[in-house]
């Protein structure tokens, strides 16, 4: 298993990857990744991995600014609610016992791999 540091990098770069190109990368890839590859406590990983989008999607965004591809009016409407949804969130998590919220957080990915997958 390569040292923490080397991990650490390959976690970010699969992070930016799924970030181009799924739009997604933070939850989804680095929680679990954090957690279980490093041992890290689920409510470090959460915030660690909101820390990370900031740099990861402004190099996202850039890229996809440059190729036309956002909607601005969608992305302002969901940007505003979202920022009060995330404080909301962050606050609410830190009252949830770690193996609640990790067992939410994996019921969470199944069922959208799941609808993913079937529709």
């Amino acid at each position: 298993m390569p040292n923490g540091s080397l991990l650490y990098a390959l976690i970010g770069l699969l992070a930016g990857l799924a970030s181009g190109c799924f739009g997604i990368g933070g939850g989804a890839l680095v929680v679990p990744a954090l957690t279980l590859l490093c041992g890290v406590p689920y409510h470090v990983a959460v915030g660690t991995s909101l820390a990370l989008i900031i740099p990861i999607t402004f190099a996202g965004s850039l890229a996809n600014w440059k190729l036309n591809t956002i909607d601005w009016k969608i992305a302002a409407a969901c940007a505003l609610t979202g920022m009060l949804g995330a404080i909301l969130g962050a606050f609410l998590i830190q009252r949830v016992p770690e193996l609640i919220a990790r067992r939410a957080f994996a019921l969470f990915l199944l069922y959208a791999a799941w609808r993913l997958w079937t529709k």
